[in-house]
């Protein structure tokens, strides 16, 4: 993958429509009436200060949260309120803190992704009849397929947690790929990366976009996040105060005033405040 700069794609039809969503713990309003659209082929990029509630808003539309209010519809359907159905819908994300099977090999955390797209079933497992390994070569073969697209076919077999931290970040994406994404949630994926790792990871990006899949990304990066998207959408203590390309939100008086540390009406962190609630 040698792609620096995000060439021109064509834009789609909506893919992820997002209305009113609102989320509520006890008296805490940590996401309030966001809405907003990811269409095909796009790259779009969620903003704000530590606390805005981005994370909070990404479980919302992942299922790990019911929204209080609102909907979140994929390809025209409302996504039903549970993680695994989901990503069998098509949307797939990695998460702010890596969650990987550290004591598993890469190609088996792969291979966990893979397990929404297999139609064998217990019974097939169990007897182990040629259905059930036609299936298992076919999924190995789509990890591999992944790892090499990631760049980690050679540490295939190397036990994840020894992966150096940008590779981890690398093979969470390949796992959430496995799923075979429409959509692709990512949380901070240069978390904790160095500039090196940074540009691997916007070329990385940039390379799934080109593979048809439409990307939604939480980042605190600034220039990450204005090289790679299309559009940008600010959260400032839950509630979405501009969303526009690059020059309207950095130009955006409330946008600097956000991140000069003069909060709207509290400074208190609404995603904190969300996993205290919860």
């Amino acid at each position: 993958m040698t792609t620096t700069t995000a060439p021109a794609t064509a834009v789609g039809a909506p893919l992820l429509d997002v209305r009113g969503v609102t989320m509520r713990f006890g008296g805490l309003t940590a996401v309030n009436d966001v809405s907003m659209t990811v269409n095909q082929g796009e790259i779009v990029g969620l903003i704000g200060p530590n606390g805005a509630g981005k994370t909070t808003f990404f479980n919302c539309l992942t299922g790990l949260y019911v929204p209080t209010e609102g909907s979140v519809s994929y390809q025209g359907k409302v996504l039903p309120p549970k993680p695994h159905l989901v990503t069998q819908a098509g949307v797939a994300r990695t998460f702010q803190n890596i969650r990987l099977f550290g004591n598993m090999t890469v190609l088996e955390n792969v291979l966990v992704g893979r397990h929404t797209r297999t139609k064998e079933g217990l019974f097939s497992a169990i007897l182990r009849g040629p259905g059930y390994h036609r299936a298992e070569a076919a999924s190995r073969q789509r990890a591999m397929e992944l790892l090499e697209f990631t760049g980690l076919a050679a540490k295939a077999e190397h036990l994840a947690r020894n992966l150096p931290y940008g590779e981890q970040r690398k093979l969470e994406i390949a796992r959430a790929l496995a799923s075979d994404p429409g959509l692709l949630l990512l949380d901070e994926p240069t978390a904790g990366m160095n500039p090196q790792e940074t540009n691997a990871a916007e070329e990385l990006v940039f390379a799934i976009r080109d593979l048809g899949i439409a990307i939604l990304v939480i980042e605190h990066d600034m220039k990450f996040i204005f090289n790679l998207c299309d559009r940008t959408a600010v959260l400032v203590q839950g509630q979405k105060i501009v969303e526009g390309d690059k020059e309207t939100v950095q130009n955006d008086e409330r946008v600097i005033t956000a991140y000069l540390g003069a909060p709207l009406e509290t400074a208190t962190s609404t995603d904190e405040q969300a996993e205290d609630a919860t």
